[in-house]
């Protein structure tokens, strides 16, 4: 479909235009529909480029074709990533960051992950945000759990864990604070669960990522910093190693042709039920 104003600059640092972005998005197409597909899309639009004004839209943008798959979630439509065109139809709409739910159609408040989102406050960086992930990653294997891991594409890492189907979003996201709560117990100045952002130190265990209606950074999104760096799935292995910057617009592509994507087959969706006893434990409310 027709794309316009390719030449457009979207990251002035970098020189990279719109077309960059569209080519980008286009080669990981196929790996973005696995992660995304039937998943409520929140855009974050970078009209005229990441240093120009921005904006979330959850509703399809004003004059959106009728050919886009959306679902409607109590009074919001979302676009939902059913093809190339839609795609191709985002970016040219300014979309630069591709945020999604945890739900897939058509069950709005049955999650199929369950997700942590660990955001470090500054002075804390990826160095914190490693060792807190590191520390989950054993509190979860003590569990039985299995995780997917992912870096933020900014200084943060995200977790999530397939999980059958059955509790709400508001059970789940009490049943992550009860994760976070025996966290911070093991590491109190690096873990903080404090959701004033004024109030924060160390890094933020995020568990309200998994509220009705929020979203995240998907697997493969650009986020809009310099160097277009990349949402990008790790193994638990080079989680000892990798640094956010690795991952960029030009950087994945490549990284995807020689080792596939890491999250291609990932663990088999899990009984929520330990998650949920952690909840219970620890008494945890909103």
């Amino acid at each position: 479909m027709h794309v316009p104003r390719l030449d457009k600059i979207f990251f002035p640092d970098d020189a990279i235009t719109k077309a960059d972005v569209l080519d980008y998005y286009l080669t990981v197409f196929d790996q973005l529909q696995r992660h995304l597909a039937g998943r409520p899309l929140t855009l974050i639009r970078y009209p005229d480029g990441i240093t120009g004004k921005s904006f979330f839209q959850k509703n399809p943008p004003s004059g959106a074709p009728d050919w886009l798959s959306t679902w409607t979630i109590r009074d919001t439509r979302y676009v939902l990533l059913k093809d190339r065109e839609t795609l191709a139809y985002l970016v040219g709409q300014g979309a630069v960051e591709l945020h999604a739910a945890p739900v897939r159609f058509p069950d709005a408040d049955r999650p199929d992950i369950a997700v942590v989102d660990l955001d470090p406050m500054p002075p804390a960086g990826f160095e914190e945000a490693r060792a807190v992930a590191k520390l989950a990653l054993s509190a979860l294997e003590a569990l039985g759990l299995q995780v997917m891991l992912k870096t933020s594409g900014a200084t943060g890492l995200h977790l999530f864990l397939p999980i059958r189907k059955g509790p709400t979003c508001h059970e789940l996201m009490l049943a992550v604070k009860g994760l976070g709560q025996e966290i911070r117990r093991a590491a109190p100045q690096l873990v903080t669960l404090e959701r004033s952002v004024a109030k924060r130190t160390g890094v933020y265990f995020d568990y309200g990522q998994n509220a009705f209606g929020h979203t995240l950074a998907a697997a493969y999104s650009l986020r809009a910093h310099q160097g277009a760096p990349v949402s990008c799935p790790i193994t638990v292995q080079e989680l000892a190693h990798v640094r956010p910057q690795d991952f960029t617009l030009r950087t994945v592509p490549r990284r995807l042709a020689l080792a596939g994507d890491i999250w291609r087959n990932p663990p088999p969706a899990q009984d929520p039920a330990p998650l949920l006893r952690l909840a219970a434990l620890a008494g945890t409310k909103y």
